[in-house]
């Protein structure tokens, strides 16, 4: 666990980065800080592993004072993500992610093997392992970032605006390889960023700081989205808290119909002005057609698996949808039925005014899809 203790930091000018911060990370959980630039993320942040001292306060790891902790022992403990992953560019990747056990005392031989297995963990082959930082892509090269900084297996990960260097493809991939990690691994993780989407989808728990760096509310997503301890936070959550919230909300139990599901030969009967979706005779589906023989093959548009996506995936489906319908369908692609959006936001009510009136938890899909 790591715990802030009425932390803060303020330098000779008089300027206050981080204003009497109270809060505890717990043990195996991920952590976001987040918030404006000015607010002290990073310095809150850096403040873990004493790469910056706070001026009154305590800061603990594991229930020790990391001011009686030696600084170069502590940091052995505590992996270190920056933005543009920080490699060393004379160095091969695998030399990059074997630098650390090689501090720690590791030959040359363990090291590389040590490095090795973590590259794959983080999903870069071995026909990478032997190229320079500069002949990777941005992603590839944030994914060696990570692989360093756990490649001494450290229980703690701090990761500084780690994704905000990478175009929005690949931060979305980076994000979803992240959580599987933690998924596997259960690091004690904090990350900062000021992108409220990207703190939604990766924490557990979120720490929303202001300019000044005062903590305004630490919580759940969840939380956070139903419930915004005052207008500062409600603001930084933005106009779509509504549309946020149902990434948390499970597909499983959606009202499908299966009527407008229609097989090639029979899409040659319906009628005009309705949608149809036809499927082959396999049940997978070709596309959409509000008449007959006018099936639009390349109009299916995304489709979802319930259960597995999330309420917020099966809408966004929908919309992108020619018919407003978003199709389900199981794991091997078979077509289970459809729903409008307007069934789509209404089961989203449904389950809102539930948690609300404290009737049930929603399900949950566990972390967005």
């Amino acid at each position: 666990m790591i715990t802030f203790d009425d932390v803060e930091k303020s330098y000779p000018d008089g300027t206050v980065a981080v204003d009497g911060l109270t809060l505890e990370v717990p043990t195996g959980t991920l952590t976001v800080f987040v918030g404006p630039s000015g607010c002290g993320k990073t310095t809150s942040l850096r403040m873990i592993n004493r790469m910056i001292e706070p001026t009154r306060g305590r800061v603990l790891v594991g229930g020790r004072d990391i001011r009686d902790e030696d600084p170069r022992i502590l940091r052995r403990g505590i992996g270190y993500v920056i933005q543009h992953a920080g490699l060393f560019p004379h160095r091969t990747v695998v030399d990059n992610v074997a630098t650390v056990p090689r501090l720690l005392g590791a030959s040359r031989k363990q090291a590389r093997a040590t490095a090795m297995d973590v590259l794959a963990r983080v999903g870069l082959g071995e026909e990478l392992a032997q190229r320079y930082p500069a002949q990777l892509s941005g992603g590839q090269q944030q994914r060696v970032g990570v692989a360093r900084a756990l490649a001494a297996d450290p229980p703690i990960l701090l990761m500084d605006e780690p994704f905000s260097a990478v175009d929005p493809v690949v931060r979305k991939e980076l994000q979803q390889e992240l959580l599987r990690l933690q998924s596997v691994m259960a690091k004690t993780i904090v990350l900062v960023t000021h992108d409220i989407d990207e703190a939604i989808t990766l924490g557990d728990r979120v720490a929303v700081l202001r300019p000044g760096g005062v903590l305004a509310q630490y919580a759940t997503p969840e939380e956070l989205l139903t419930a915004p301890a005052d207008e500062f936070v409600a603001g930084f959550l933005g106009a779509e808290r509504g549309v946020r919230l149902m990434s948390f909300f499970s597909s499983a139990d959606l009202p499908l119909r299966t009527q407008p599901v229609v097989t090639q030969r029979d899409a040659e009967r319906v009628d005009s002005g309705r949608w149809h979706l036809v499927v082959d005779d396999d049940k997978r589906p070709l596309g959409w057609t509000n008449g007959p023989g006018r099936s639009e093959s390349s109009s299916v548009g995304r489709t979802f698996v319930p259960g597995h996506d999330s309420l917020r995936a099966v809408l966004d489906a929908a919309v992108l949808s020619p018919s407003g319908h978003a199709v389900a369908v199981d794991g091997d692609g078979r077509v289970i039925g459809v729903i409008s959006g307007e069934e789509i936001t209404a089961a989203a009510r449904s389950l809102h005014s539930s948690r609300q009136s404290g009737l049930d938890s929603p399900a949950r899909t566990g972390k967005p899809r």
